[in-house]
C-alpha cells in the first residue's frame, strides 16, 4: 500500500517547531502550531494559509464546542483561546513555572476531556521531570503520570478502550487499558520500540485502529497494527517529523508537521519545517471535541 501514498501538497512554512496538527471536520480547516514562534496556523487545503499570534507558546490544542475557540495547553497551563479575537480564558495553570519545563503534546479524548503532558527542555536538569495531566469536564485537573522527560504520542483506540503514550527519549510507545467512563488509565505496557535516533513524537489512530507515529530524527512516519506490528514506513524529505493527523472531506489526507529546531546550517534542508500532505488509501477518525463549557466573561 506504500505505492498508493502520494505527496499531494507541501506547504513551505519553514516552522521552527511545527506541531499539534488537527483537522476540524466542521469547518474543513487544518490547524497546527509553531510552538517556538507563538503562532497558530490554519489552511483550507487549497493553498491559503493564515497565522494567528498566541499569548505564549501554544504547545498543543483541541477542538471545542464553539469552532471559534480551542482548548489549549499553553506553555504555562490550560486555557480556552479564540485566535480571531485574541480572547483567552484561563482554566488552570500547571506546575511548569520552573526554567526548562513547559507543557507539550495533548489531545481531546473521545469523551471530551482534554489531556496534555509537560516536558523538560534542553539543557535537561536531572532534578526536573514532567507529568501527564487530564483536564476533567468540571475544569479540575488530575495528574495521571509523573517522572516524564518529554510527553508525546497521546491518542486513543477507536473504541476508546486503550490509550497510547510515549516518553520520547525512551524510544518506546506504550499502551494502557482505558476506562472511557471515568477517564482512568491502567498500567502502561510496551506497544512498540523505535530505532536508534528515532524518537516517537505526535501520533494518531486511523479507522482500522492502526497507530501512525511521527518519529523525530528518523525522516519517517510509521504505521503500526493494533498489536504493535510495524506495517508501513513512509519516508519523508524532512529530518524531524513531529506530528501527524488525517484531514480532508473523507479524512483521506495524511498531514505531517516538521521542525527546523536544533538543525545546523550545514545539515538544514529547504524541506525541514514544512507541512506535508499525502493522499492515502487509508482513512482517519474525526477529531474529538472538548465537552467543557467555555467560560463567559
Amino acid at each position: 500500500m506504500l505505492n498508493d501514498i502520494k505527496l499531494e501538497q507541501q506547504l513551505p512554512v519553514a516552522n521552527t517547531l511545527g506541531e499539534g496538527v488537527i483537522w476540524d471536520h466542521r469547518t474543513q480547516l487544518l490547524y497546527w502550531t509553531d510552538i517556538h514562534n507563538n503562532l497558530l496556523y490554519c489552511t483550507n487545503l487549497n493553498g491559503d494559509i493564515n497565522t494567528f499570534p498566541c499569548p505564549e507558546k501554544l504547545c498543543s490544542f483541541g477542538l471545542s464546542l464553539d469552532p471559534q475557540w480551542f482548548i489549549c495547553a499553553f506553555a504555562s497551563g490550560f486555557a480556552f483561546f479564540n485566535p480571531s479575537t485574541q480572547q483567552i480564558q484561563w482554566i488552570v495553570k500547571t506546575p511548569v513555572s520552573l526554567p526548562n519545563l513547559r507543557m507539550n503534546d495533548g489531545r481531546v479524548d473521545r469523551q471530551g476531556r482534554f489531556w496534555a503532558g509537560s516536558m523538560v527542555e534542553p539543557p535537561m536538569a536531572e532534578h526536573l521531570t514532567g507529568a501527564l495531566y487530564r483536564l476533567n469536564l468540571d475544569s479540575s485537573l488530575s495528574e495521571q503520570l509523573t517522572g516524564i522527560e518529554i510527553a508525546n504520542s497521546l491518542c486513543w483506540s477507536p473504541k476508546a478502550d486503550k490509550v497510547y503514550f510515549a516518553d520520547s527519549p525512551k524510544r518506546r510507545i506504550d499502551v494502557a487499558e482505558f476506562d472511557p467512563l471515568t477517564g482512568d488509565m491502567g498500567q502502561l505496557q510496551l506497544f512498540a520500540t523505535t530505532e536508534p535516533g528515532a524518537y516517537p513524537d505526535g501520533a494518531c489512530i486511523d479507522n482500522e485502529g492502526c497507530l501512525w507515529s511521527a518519529q523525530w530524527g528518523s525522516s519517517s512516519v510509521k504505521r503500526y497494527s493494533p498489536e504493535g506490528q510495524l506495517l508501513l514506513t513512509l519516508a519523508l524529505p524532512c529530518q524531524q517529523p513531529s506530528c501527524v493527523s488525517f484531514a480532508g472531506p473523507d479524512l483521506q489526507y495524511l498531514c505531517i508537521t516538521s521542525a527546523r529546531q536544533g538543525l545546523q546550517s550545514d545539515t538544514l534542508s529547504q524541506d525541514d519545517g514544512d507541512i506535508f500532505i499525502f493522499t492515502t488509501p487509508y482513512r482517519g477518525l474525526p477529531e474529538a471535541i472538548c465537552r467543557m463549557e467555555i467560560p463567559k466573561n
